[in-house]
């Protein structure tokens, strides 16, 4: 079973990881717009900063909780059951 859900793991990783890699992507408009008034409208000193945590604050958010849940579903499937 944990061959299985590992290796099941390792091959998604890596499913997702090329594909990242192949497909082209073009940013458009949002990028000029970020790179141009990005530091301005949220008063950030960094431009990574000022998009991570201006603009996409709530969207980390949920991506926190999202991890914590996956943690704790796989740390379910881990703890061996003394019942």
């Amino acid at each position: 079973m944990k061959r299985t859900l590992i290796l099941g793991l390792l091959l998604g990783a890596g499913a997702v990881c090329y594909l990242l890699a192949v497909v082209p992507g073009d940013p458009g408009p949002l990028k000029a717009y970020l790179v141009n008034r990005g530091t301005a409208e949220t008063g950030a000193l960094n431009l990574v900063t000022a998009i991570y945590l201006g603009y996409r604050a709530f969207d980390t958010l949920g991506e926190t909780i999202v991890l914590i849940l996956a943690v704790m579903g796989v740390n379910l499937l881990f703890v061996k059951n003394d019942e």
